[in-house]
């Protein structure tokens, strides 16, 4: 199987908005509000879970930030990322671990307001135990590798 791992900043730099530019910025601030954001979903990724680029754009060098936000049940198998991403709990409660099993009553639980690192290149996984918004944020450019071949979306045609 051919690897893709840039396969999800692709996808999200498609969703980058005008608003995640430096165009946008008042002085030395950017602002983005909740309404500014555009989401949509991506090929790498189930179809449950919407993303949208609040800053940057994860296939290039450099910083950015995107939200994901999918429904109670949405599974994320088991899956890695070229860098290191912090996560924030914004909405919901979340479970995730690292591990090459998924198994998700050995997952952290992670209410509204938490936050996570998960290390570049570390197999990990996740779970929405209620609708759930996560904002991730890495050095990129990024992308997503699933640890089984069955599990990623992309060879489900």
């Amino acid at each position: 199987m051919k690897r893709q791992p840039l396969a999800l900043a692709v996808g999200l730099a498609v969703l980058a908005s005008p608003l995640a530019h430096s165009d946008h910025h008042h002085g030395a601030m950017l602002d983005v509000f909740p309404s500014q954001l555009r989401w949509a979903g991506a090929a790498s990724i189930p179809k449950a879970i919407e993303l949208a680029v609040v800053y940057g754009d994860p296939s290039k060098p450099g910083p950015y930030v995107f939200r994901a936000r999918m429904p109670a049940g949405t599974k994320l198998w088991v899956h890695k990322h070229p860098d290191e991403r912090w996560v924030t709990v914004l909405q919901g409660t979340y479970r995730s671990a690292v591990g090459e099993a998924y198994d998700v009553p050995a997952a952290t639980e992670y209410p509204e307001g938490s936050f996570y690192v998960t290390g570049a290149n570390a197999p990990h996984y996740s779970y929405a135990v209620t609708d759930v918004i996560v904002q991730e944020q890495g050095i990129g450019p990024t992308g997503i590798e699933y640890v089984h071949a069955e599990d990623d979306p992309r060879n489900r045609r």
